[in-house]
């Protein structure tokens, strides 16, 4: 059976053979050097260091890894943080960043690649009886108070779809967390991977996807300053990727279907 996959390298070898006008396009240099640098941040599930071995796993590492790795590129991690790898992108300290979510504001600053997949929006709540969340519509009510993380892509469509609802709005997800635990909110609203790995990790909480189901893409970001060829490759390996499902399982391993 036709693989997809065998159409990814000699687009790769086409486009790294385009003659570069001032400069090495970027992916020429990527190919060149063997390997690509992804910025990465300590975010479990999204991201995961270990301290001990240096090495970096979960969800973005092996997607990247399983990107790079059709055509033998191997990826450098350099470590960053959501808050200035925005920054750091455009500085040049690292040629791409996974797990963003393209929005317009921040089209502005940087490029993206085509989603890698969807992520929905969940919360997670400590009520004897989590069908009081269940909706959309019942949690736009002032009585019901939501925290979240201020400024997130979650938090800006789930803010949109319940306005009326009681915002606590946070910096940080574990300070979301905190709120619930304290019991200043009812529910924590974000990613479902996130949830997950809280529920996990301290083993108790019910997480809830609100239905009609919301959910955010999860891109690459690269420089503006980033070469087309690269962008377009990367295009082109994502979708491949994601036709002969070998991306979507490594997506679903992270974030299962929402029924």
């Amino acid at each position: 059976m036709f693989n997809i996959r065998q159409l990814v390298l000699p687009i790769l070898l086409v486009c790294a053979a385009i003659p570069a006008r001032a400069e090495d396009s970027d992916l020429k240099r990527i190919v060149d050097a063997g390997a690509v640098r992804l910025g990465a941040v300590d975010a479990p599930p999204y991201y995961i260091h270990d301290l001990a071995t240096g090495k970096w796993s979960g969800q973005i590492p092996e997607l990247t890894e399983a990107i790079f790795g059709t055509v033998g590129i191997k990826v450098e991690y350099v470590q960053t943080e959501w808050g200035t790898a925005v920054a750091g992108l455009q500085a040049g300290r690292f040629d791409i960043m996974g797990g963003y979510n393209a929005t317009p504001a921040r089209a502005l600053a940087i490029d993206f690649t085509v989603p890698v997949g969807i992520t929905p929006t969940g919360i997670v709540t400590f009520a004897e009886d989590p069908t009081a969340y269940d909706t959309w519509e019942k949690l736009n009510k002032p009585e019901v108070r939501i925290g979240a993380v201020e400024g997130a892509g979650s938090t800006r469509t789930a803010q949109a779809t319940a306005p009326n609802a009681t915002w606590v709005l946070v910096p940080t997800t574990d300070g979301t967390f905190l709120e619930l635990e304290s019991r200043r909110v009812d529910v924590v609203l974000t990613t479902t991977p996130t949830l997950s790995d809280y529920v996990a990790a301290r083993q108790k909480g019910t997480i809830v996807v609100p239905q009609p189901v919301l959910g955010n893409p999860s891109n690459y970001g690269l420089p503006k300053s980033a070469s087309k060829e690269l962008r377009d490759w990367m295009d082109v390996a994502i979708t491949a990727g994601k036709l002969d499902q070998s991306l979507t399982r490594i997506w679903e391993k992270y974030v299962p279907p929402v029924e």
